[in-house]
């Protein structure tokens, strides 16, 4: 478990992360924070993975988006039936923003009838 860099430190999947913590068993984690200095942007599917219980809330920091992934990120995280609710930038690093999404309703992102 675990990957080391060679340099001392050992990174943890989100899963491996999880059950260190004892929550495999929950079925929703009420906030989810992650500042991975850019995996970010090749990670985020496997937040959605069957395994991993659904986040209610998450709050990431982007690093300098890419421009063939920032699209697949943002709509990933649509489709996942996220919204964003803030962001704001990171004031030392400008190239970095903070981004807070939420879990809403399967129905909240299907056209609604308009009004006559």
């Amino acid at each position: 478990p675990g990957r080391g860099d060679g340099e001392g430190h050992v990174y943890y999947s989100l899963k491996e992360t999880i059950a260190k913590l004892g929550h495999s068993d929950l079925e929703t984690i009420d906030i989810f924070k992650i500042d991975c200095e850019g995996c970010e942007w090749t990670s985020f599917k496997g937040w959605f993975h069957p395994d991993i219980p659904m986040l209610h809330q998450i709050l990431v920091e982007v690093h300098h988006a890419p421009t063939d992934r920032a699209l697949q990120f943002f709509d990933g995280m649509k489709s996942q039936g996220y919204a964003t609710f803030h962001k704001e930038p990171n004031m030392w690093d400008t190239g970095c923003i903070e981004y807070a999404f939420i879990k809403l309703a399967n129905d909240f992102f299907l056209p609604t009838a308009t009004s006559p």
